[in-house]
């Protein structure tokens, strides 16, 4: 009886130990599977935002059309239809704004040729002025073709719109037909997605003798939210 109960003690140390695995839980990817939708959601409407179809063909298809083609004159339609309702063009015409036509320098080649095609600077801009307060506006369409970062215009483009903004002021302002820029002094307040109006005014002007200081904004075609302001220096 002992020698039983003996290998029934060797058997029972002798067999293998089972043991007991939690088996570690994998990993969700639902974050990825968000995170890929956000981003989808989020580029879908930026672009149905800030891109019509027309905006598509202007950037890649009317570069090297006649100016007579169809396709391209109901681009530059739809643009100016966009511009002729907008709220800040109505406003301008109730707080005393008349709109002026100015005889573009023909060195400025930038805004006017450079930059004058779809895509680009599109259509003409348009230019508003208070006899009153000498105060400009300016509202110029900035298309997809004037991007540095996806949807969001070159800061040496709102730079040039800027200045160009100031050069007509000064002409306004004094009756001249030339100007010279001294200096541009800009601060970039919050990113300009492109394809849209943007509204450029002039907030102050400070004169003495044949030089002007112009302070300057630059806002989207809401009017609600400033985007650049500048202060640019000029003699004439």
């Amino acid at each position: 009886m002992f020698r039983t109960a003996l290998r029934n003690n060797l058997r029972a140390y002798s067999a293998p130990v089972k043991k007991f695995v939690v088996k570690q839980p994998q990993k969700s990817r639902n974050w990825l599977l968000w995170a890929t939708f956000g981003t989808s959601f989020g580029l879908g409407w930026l672009v149905t935002q800030h891109m019509t179809f027309a905006d598509i063909l202007a950037k890649y298809m009317y570069d090297n059309v006649p100016e007579n083609d169809e396709g391209l004159l109901k681009y530059k339609a739809q643009l100016q239809s966009r511009l002729e309702h907008l709220n800040v063009v109505k406003q301008l015409k109730q707080v005393g704004y008349t709109e002026v036509f100015s005889e573009r320098q023909k060195t400025n080649t930038l805004i006017d040729r450079t930059l004058s095609v779809p895509g680009g600077i599109g259509i003409p801009p348009r230019f508003f002025y208070n006899p009153e307060t000498r105060e400009t506006v300016g509202i110029y369409h900035l298309g997809m073709k004037l991007t540095g970062y996806p949807f969001l215009v070159h800061g040496g483009v709102l730079a040039t719109v800027m200045e160009d903004l100031m050069r007509e002021a000064v002409t306004f302002a004094k009756g001249v037909r030339s100007e010279k820029t001294q200096d541009l002094t800009l601060n970039y307040k919050f990113p300009t997605f492109a394809n849209q109006f943007v509204i450029v005014r002039i907030t102050k002007v400070e004169e003495n003798g044949k030089n002007l200081k112009l302070h300057a904004e630059l806002m989207d075609q809401s009017g609600d939210r400033t985007l650049v302001k500048g202060v640019g220096r000029f003699s004439t």
